[in-house]
């Protein structure tokens, strides 16, 4: 499939369904975009901050006799420039795609392309907006002289169906709590101050044929046994049910795709694997039970 980088730009989601093969080259496509977009923006951030110095130079320069003139000269071009230079940089800034986002869809595919056909179509949206942004509002107001704006942002949707017939999908939701308070100093200056914290919950679910688990819905208890996660990560909700089931893992909002990470901060891809073999347990126990049932003897 071909990424069409204006529509990924204006609408900053990338939506398809494609067989895995199709999905990679599509997100590696997207990771060289980004890593365009980052160079650019590193380059006219440099710009800007060369534009800044220079700026500053002829201020100097222009309380010299000597030099005084050229010091003058030097100043509106110097702040041109630095006006130009962020006016490209604050632009490639909203460009920017968090790389967490991509690379966990890569890395889930990568993990479970041995699962799924080759042909099996798999579907994926993944929103790049930042989770706190004002399409994302769910709620404000005020606690104590705190001014607060609470965000909720379901940004992945993953589903595809394995090779044993189950159905997988796969969420990733990020809830932001905004605080400013603005207060004015003894001196008569007006200072405001602002905080951020948050939460990422996956969201996995697995659907079967109740047939082939006929005991899964009395299978709460050792569900909740069987559950496994990385530190870091923590049970927020499980539900099991006659053709399916849920679970639902909290992480900390600056969650990491690296393996070595030590709590509180965590693993995204190791919570998500963790929690479908966690599922996977209860899948399997649930099979081990039908075939200890007695055959149906036929008349």
């Amino acid at each position: 499939m071909a990424i069409d980088f204006h529509q990924l730009r204006l609408e900053r989601v990338y939506r398809a369904t494609a067989p895995v093969r199709g999905l990679m080259a599509d997100l590696d496509t997207i990771r060289g975009i980004d890593a365009e977009l980052d160079r650019k923006l590193a380059a006219w951030s440099k710009g800007k901050r060369i534009s800044g110095y220079l700026a500053l130079a002829g201020f100097i320069l222009a309380f010299i006799p000597v030099v005084g003139v050229a010091g003058f000269g030097l100043i509106p071009l110097a702040l041109l420039s630095l006006l130009v230079c962020s006016l490209v940089a604050s632009r490639y800034q909203k460009l920017d795609l968090e790389n967490r986002r991509y690379e966990l869809v890569a890395r889930i595919l990568q993990q479970l392309r041995k699962d799924i056909a080759p042909d099996e179509p798999v579907t994926v949206e993944v929103d790049f907006h930042p989770a706190s942004d004002p399409r994302h509002l769910k709620d404000q107001g005020m606690v104590r002289d705190w001014k607060t704006q609470s965000f909720v942002q379901r940004w992945l949707s993953f589903q595809v169906r394995l090779l044993d017939g189950t159905l997988l999908r796969l969420g990733m939701e990020d809830r932001v709590q905004t605080r400013s308070r603005t207060r004015r100093n003894p001196r008569g200056k007006y200072k405001t101050k602002r905080k951020q914290k948050g939460v990422s919950l996956l969201h996995v679910q697995l659907r079967v044929k109740p047939e082939r688990h006929p005991q899964l819905a009395g299978l709460q208890e050792q569900a909740r046994k069987a559950v496994r996660l990385p530190k870091g990560a923590s049970l927020a909700r499980l539900d099991v049910a006659e053709d399916r089931l849920a679970l639902r893992a909290r992480m900390p909002h600056d969650w990491t795709l690296r393996e070595d990470v030590k709590s509180p901060f965590c693993d995204g891809l190791r919570t998500t694997m963790m929690s479908l073999l966690s599922l996977y347990q209860v899948l399997n126990y649930s099979t081990g039970l039908r075939k200890q049932l007695p055959a149906k003897v036929s008349p």
